[in-house]
């Protein structure tokens, strides 16, 4: 077994269930859209009519509230090994290094290892993700790619450690220059006195002004409502839409890479991680993470990094 390049993509099978919801979505943004145009022909009546969206809404809603329970209820147990945690990667001070195998041999350790008590107990499956990098810009950059779909906190903390160090690297060979004296710059009117008295008196007229102009009637209101609720369900498609269409098009990336081992007692992982073809001392600059659980626990990363 080998370590293969990761591509990641849309989990579409954990995901599926989403689908199951687009007939009551459509629905409901039907309702919107007219919302505003029965209002408008309210005249004075008014209506408890809760509409078609309700009844119809009830069994997507019962069967999403289940999806997300029966997906996110089974988080797996996660592990992160950095350069930059105590006794793990080799240097001094700001210069710390973790080749790709002292790495995979740390990830192998800990699955022995359960003195935290976080790691489940009886055959598990492990699923395992390198970054890897000879420079810290590129350590940095790998790790956003990945934080950017699934923040674990240690990987952040070590992508923004590894950022400012790649900075400080860069910035330590410039020559800073003052520039020609004097210099142009705006005048700081908001410290003048008159300026300060007239910009509080403006403001409580504004205030008092906007007191009225907020005053509007129930109608208007209901109207305005219903047209945020409509703007934000659009934006919230359309970010998703825009998530998805991003990660149809990935390509293979060969600082990523993945390893789905088990199942397995935690010796017989171990065993298997160490085994095959893995990456070599030439990846100075290594990261990692591990996750122990079921194989549904893990079905969504492993969809996403494409296993």
């Amino acid at each position: 077994m080998t370590w293969a390049p990761v591509t990641m993509r849309w989990p579409e099978q954990a995901t599926q269930w989403m689908g199951e919801l687009a007939a009551a979505k459509d629905l409901a943004g039907g309702e919107l859209a007219s919302t505003a145009t029965r209002l408008a022909g309210l005249d004075g009546l008014a209506t408890t009519n809760p509409g078609p969206v309700g009844s119809a809404a009830q069994g997507a809603i019962a069967a999403g509230r289940a999806a997300l329970a029966a997906q996110l209820g089974e988080a797996p147990a996660c592990l992160a090994v950095t350069p930059f945690q105590s006794g793990i990667g080799q240097g001094r001070g700001h210069q710390r290094f973790l080749s790709a195998p002292n790495l995979l041999q740390h990830l192998a350790d800990k699955l022995v290892d359960n003195a935290d008590g976080g790691r489940p107990a009886g055959p598990q499956y492990a699923l395992s993700i390198l970054f890897l990098a000879t420079r810290y810009d590129q350590l940095a950059d790998t790790l956003a790619r990945f934080n950017a779909l699934l923040p674990v906190p240690d990987l952040v903390r070590t992508e923004r450690r590894a950022r400012h160090l790649s900075k400080l690297e860069a910035e330590k060979w410039e020559k800073p220059s003052a520039g020609p004296l004097p210099r142009w710059g705006a005048l700081p009117l908001e410290r003048c006195t008159i300026t300060k008295a007239a910009k509080q008196s403006m403001a409580g007229q504004l205030a008092v002004l906007e007191g009225y102009a907020a005053d509007s009637s129930p109608m208007a209101d209901l109207a305005a409502l219903a047209g945020r609720k409509a703007g934000l369900q659009q934006a919230r498609d359309q970010k998703l839409a825009d998530l998805q269409a991003l990660l149809a098009g990935g390509t293979a990336d060969d600082t990523i890479r993945a390893r789905l081992i088990g199942p397995g007692t935690p010796a017989q992982l171990r065993a298997g991680m160490l085994e095959g073809e893995a990456p070599g001392h030439e990846w100075v600059l290594s990261a990692g993470m591990m996750l122990v659980g079921s194989l549904d626990g893990l079905s969504f990363v492993r969809e996403l990094v494409g296993l």
